[in-house]
């Protein structure tokens, strides 16, 4: 099934305060309410993301469909699709997956790209619907980082606030980015406005 038949393309992330989205394969904060919010806005529906998350995860993600981005045809994992590239896993967002292997019966319209750092860059050269944002009050070190968003092209929709507590010392929020359609983007001086 072609790349039209996915109703709306997703990322989610969260995100340092200086852009750092993760460190050696791993999430560089403990952040339980983060992995809640991803587990509750990701089930049901297709993700798609790079080997190395999918390295740094371990396993197939429980009651979504798991598309995992490699270079490597041979590579093969458990109740995981293998693509050759993003446009490929998007190919494949319409064909059935096997029930029996207890992911999402069946081809779902909202697809999320889960990561990593290259694979959020190459996404958000396409068209992407909105972007799940967990942005966190905090700078940590870390070596891959979430591409910078263009205000022209991003709207907040919402957001929602955590204050930091006892067994956490940085605040977060929950934020979800709509795409500003195109004929609303702002036009350069000298070109008629968009309609």
């Amino acid at each position: 099934m072609p790349y039209d038949a996915v109703t709306r393309l997703h990322l989610i992330a969260a995100r340092a305060r200086n852009g750092v989205i993760g460190n050696r394969g791993a999430l560089p904060w403990k952040l339980p309410e983060d992995l809640a919010h991803f587990k509750r806005t990701t089930l049901g529906h297709i993700i798609i993301m790079g080997r190395k998350t999918w390295d740094s995860i371990g396993r197939s993600l429980p009651g979504r469909r798991n598309i995992v981005i490699t270079r490597n045809a041979q590579w093969q994992a458990p109740g995981v699709e293998a693509a050759s590239s993003l446009e490929d896993a998007l190919g494949k967002c319409g064909a059935r997956q096997d029930a029996s292997e207890g992911n999402a019966p069946a081809a779902a319209s909202d697809v999320f790209i889960i990561g990593g750092a290259e694979l959020y860059a190459q996404a958000l050269r396409r068209h992407i619907d909105t972007i799940f944002l967990t942005e966190i009050d905090a700078d940590f070190e870390g070596d891959a980082r979430f591409p910078a968003l263009d205000p022209a092209r991003w709207r907040e929709r919402s957001r929602e606030h955590f204050e930091p507590d006892r067994g956490r010392s940085f605040g977060f929020d929950f934020v979800h980015y709509e795409a500003i359609p195109e004929r609303n983007l702002p036009t350069s001086p000298g070109e008629p406005d968009a309609q």
